[in-house]
């Protein structure tokens, strides 16, 4: 049986070349908000972990606390669109046409991730639940000589109005 992140049981899944690793989310923000420099529309999206529930043996003396950041930077974002069944992608980790990184995840070091998608699945007033997923490199692998970590959270999302892109 596999366990899967849901609004119940609120994790973050690292999927490793060596298995499973889990993570208790501890934070949920999001905001849409107008980029000053840019002059767009940036949907931020932040997830702040805990220490592991489980975790593989190579990784056990890190002691990590996972952070995920995701900012969707586009002209015509609207609060409006953020409803069931808007989803969205960002490719790449670094767009330079979107002012530079736009994802972020710190494990033991920041790194990009790729290949995120972003899929609201309900909406309660400023509490959005939001399926993420996205890959990085292997978290204690740094070199690429591992398959990527794919990383997955169904998460309720507080709004933050103060939160905002922390990379640039």
């Amino acid at each position: 049986m596999k366990l899967a992140s849901s609004p119940e049981n609120p994790v973050l899944i690292l999927e490793r070349f060596n298995g499973i690793e889990i993570y208790p989310v501890e934070l949920a923000e999001w905001n849409l908000y107008k980029d000053k420099e840019n002059g767009m529309m940036n949907l931020w999206i932040a997830l702040s972990m805990g220490l592991a529930i489980k975790q593989q043996k190579d990784t056990e003396p890190l002691h990590a606390k996972p952070n995920w950041e995701l900012n969707l930077v586009e002209q015509g974002l609207q609060v409006e669109l953020i409803k069931p069944g808007f989803t969205a992608v960002i490719p790449e980790s670094y767009d330079e046409s979107r002012d530079g990184w736009i994802t972020n995840f710190y494990y033991c070091e920041h790194e990009g991730t790729d290949k995120n998608i972003i899929e609201v699945v309900e909406v309660d007033g400023n509490r959005v639940r939001f399926r993420l997923l996205g890959e990085t490199v292997d978290v204690n692998y740094y070199d690429g000589s591992k398959p990527a970590t794919k990383l997955s959270a169904d998460v309720w999302f507080d709004r933050n109005q103060d939160g905002g892109r922390t990379m640039s």
